[in-house]
């Protein structure tokens, strides 16, 4: 009986290591907004954003929006474990070329993260 304790005490605090990385590790619902309010009303048609970690897509969103022009900020939603990722943002516009823009972000469960679009 002497040498069980030791041996189930090992095992409840393995068992709860396991379940703690597997909970931090969980895909979630985590939230980026892209920031489009340095273009013009109108000026945008389409945005095309692909979030990337390690060269491996978690997301893509492709919106057309016609001639009423894209909103000032996108609310997206990536389905993915918290950490950093690439974020790949195609803009194009009406009768211009298409303009495209890398930026690394922290995605977080507990806030959004922000892409500001350069023009």
């Amino acid at each position: 009986m002497r040498n069980l304790a030791p041996r189930l005490i090992f095992l409840a605090v393995l068992a709860g290591g396991l379940l703690l990385w597997a909970q931090w590790r969980r895909p979630r619902d985590l939230a980026l907004e892209v920031d489009l309010t340095s273009a013009l009303p109108g000026e945008i048609a389409e945005v095309d954003v692909v979030v990337r970690r390690s060269g491996n897509a978690l997301s893509r969103h492709d919106v057309r929006y016609g001639a009423s022009g894209a909103p000032g900020t996108l609310q997206l939603i990536v389905h993915a474990s918290p950490g950093n990722a690439e974020v790949e943002t195609t803009l194009i516009y009406a009768g211009k070329p298409a303009r495209r823009s890398v930026e690394q972000v922290r995605l977080q469960a507990e806030a959004t993260a922000t892409v500001r679009s350069r023009y």
